[in-house]
């Protein structure tokens, strides 16, 4: 009888236990739809006041950057629900955000991206490196004399490397680091560590998103 209760009682701790991972899991879940929408909304505005400038100056490229909105929007709708995704698909999205800020910025803004393709089944968070290289347009200024550089490449360490020659505006208030901290949080609640790195010299500033094996 004893040995009877006993195993019972080991079958309800393992039971519990594993009650506990799953409750855990949603939580985990949960937290990252909430910063998820804390992302979206602020893309979507700046996108819709870029695009406001580009047809109030009657841009030749305003028609093809609301294609190309719509299907940055398409490809992170299809996404929305899931916190990962391939780094193949990130770098769909990226090139689409990419096409939009160089429609308004055209010379300003030099991009050169050296990412293995065997590396490219590797998966980062959702909307990842849209956020990282937003921040680069947010906080420095460019021209075509004085172009924004970006280089976006791979590691050895199986990072994803997006490096930027610093210019800061003038006007710039100083970053309260909302999209790089919610990226942060992101890993830290996938429990990987060291997800995301800054790297910072006087003359450039570095972001490395570590690359997840799903």
């Amino acid at each position: 009888i004893l040995a009877l209760q006993k195993h019972k009682v080991e079958e309800e701790n393992v039971e519990l236990e594993q009650q506990k991972k799953e409750i855990q899991i949603e939580n985990y879940k949960a937290q990252l739809k909430v910063l998820q929408s804390k992302v979206d909304p602020h893309f979507l505005f700046n996108a819709f006041n870029t695009l406001r400038t580009m047809v109030r100056n009657q841009h030749t490229n305003a028609e093809k950057y609301v294609m190309s909105l719509s299907d940055l929007y398409r490809q992170a709708l299809m996404h929305h629900d899931e916190n990962i995704v391939p780094l193949s698909k990130e770098l769909d999205v990226l090139k689409s955000y990419l096409f939009l800020m160089k429609s308004r910025n055209e010379n300003a803004v030099l991009v050169d991206i050296d990412i293995d393709e065997h590396l490219y089944e590797y998966h980062l968070p959702t909307m990842a490196l849209q956020i990282v290289v937003e921040n680069c347009f947010k906080h420095n200024s460019m021209s075509s004399k004085k172009p924004l550089n970006i280089d976006i490449s791979s590691t050895d360490d199986l990072y994803i490397e997006v490096c930027n020659n610093l210019q800061p505006k003038i006007d710039d208030v100083k970053s309260s680091g909302h999209g790089l901290e919610i990226l942060k949080k992101k890993y830290e609640l996938m429990k990987i560590q060291n997800g995301l790195v800054i790297e910072k010299t006087p003359d450039e500033f570095c972001v490395k998103l570590k690359l997840i094996k799903a």
